[in-house]
């Protein structure tokens, strides 16, 4: 029951990521923030870590999520740039933002791929599995979100 409340909070949190798309970006910020408190509240709950290894998870979790923030960032960008230009979208803009799109996606693997290291260096494998399932989850929610609210280019 608990982990069905703070996944429902955690969607909450994720719809309403597309909403300020068009607000300043102190709304997306906190909108980012809300999300991010969300997200650990339900690793917190998922996770279920001994206080040992929970004084070597925590600092490396919000090491990890500093990282992924980066891309977050980089994500945020190009959704607001998109939203900008949708209307007058270019050949030269859509390639543009396709290439950025890419390099995010690799930035965002080269971080899971060093991340997978670390936290297996402090956690047993089927723990960090577990951490990477929770995660993988959380962004699929985000990206859904997203695909529903971001048109298609015209």
């Amino acid at each position: 029951m608990k982990r069905a409340i703070i996944a429902a909070c955690v969607c909450l949190g994720l719809l309403a990521l597309v909403a300020p798309l068009a607000a300043q970006s102190g709304e997306i910020a906190l909108t980012r923030q809300v999300i991010q408190t969300e997200r650990q509240a339900l690793v917190t709950a998922a996770m279920e870590l001994t206080e040992e290894e929970g004084k070597a998870f925590w600092p490396l979790y919000r090491e990890y999520r500093e990282a992924m923030a980066k891309v977050g960032d980089r994500i945020q960008n190009l959704v607001i740039d998109y939203a900008a230009k949708y209307a007058t979208l270019t050949d030269v803009d859509a390639q543009v933002m396709l290439d950025e799109m890419v390099a995010i996606d690799a930035e965002a693997l080269k971080v899971r791929k060093d991340y997978v290291k670390k936290f297996g260096q402090i956690l047993p494998a089927k723990r960090v599995a577990r951490f990477f399932q929770l995660e993988n989850k959380m962004d699929a929610v985000i990206k859904a979100d997203l695909a529903e609210k971001i048109p298609l280019a015209k």
